[in-house]
């Protein structure tokens, strides 16, 4: 079974084992993906990855230097963010709609989910660090990045058989 296959079995175990009537936001919670300790594909459900906290860390440096607050890092949906990364490498695609996933709107909604608006930055480079600096360089991206209307965050980031890394960036309110 392929890594896009697992994440996606791992995700909906998280949801069938979640305690009946629990809201579907709660259904995908911090503490009900931390709980699995098994790894999928290149990256492990639970908490975010190293480079996903350290793209967090740009992010909310910039959004300091602009006077916003730091944003709400939600680790149900840096797993859902994660899982559209490793979805862009094994399926051979780079873009906001996936073949398997849909719109962004589409893969929350799929995943139970909850939020009323989301925006989504998608970056494929060498470093996080420069899919930072190329988020800042996009008029669009950075829209997303400084926008004052978002409260929680997902970055999920996987890397491909030459290293490089795909980064996703979720924006929910």
């Amino acid at each position: 079974m392929n890594a896009r296959k697992l994440a996606t079995c791992a995700l909906l175990a998280v949801l069938w084992c979640a305690p009946a009537g629990a809201p579907a936001e709660g259904r995908l919670s911090g503490a009900s993906l931390a709980t699995p300790s098994a790894t999928v594909g290149h990256y492990t459900i639970g908490s975010p990855s190293a480079q996903e906290q350290e793209a967090y860390n740009y992010l909310t440096e910039d959004r300091n230097k602009s006077g916003l607050p730091a944003l709400t890092l939600d680790p149900a949906l840096c797993a859902l963010a994660r899982l559209k990364s490793q979805d862009m490498i094994d399926g051979g695609y780079f873009a906001h709609t996936s073949p398997m996933l849909g719109s962004a709107s589409q893969m929350l909604r799929t995943y139970g989910y909850s939020f009323v608006s989301v925006g989504e930055n998608i970056a494929r480079h060498a470093t996080v660090l420069k899919a930072h600096a190329a988020f800042l360089s996009s008029e669009d991206h950075r829209r997303n990045m400084m926008s004052a209307s978002w409260k929680k965050v997902g970055i999920g980031v996987a890397l491909d058989a030459d290293g490089n890394a795909y980064v996703t960036q979720l924006f929910v309110r």
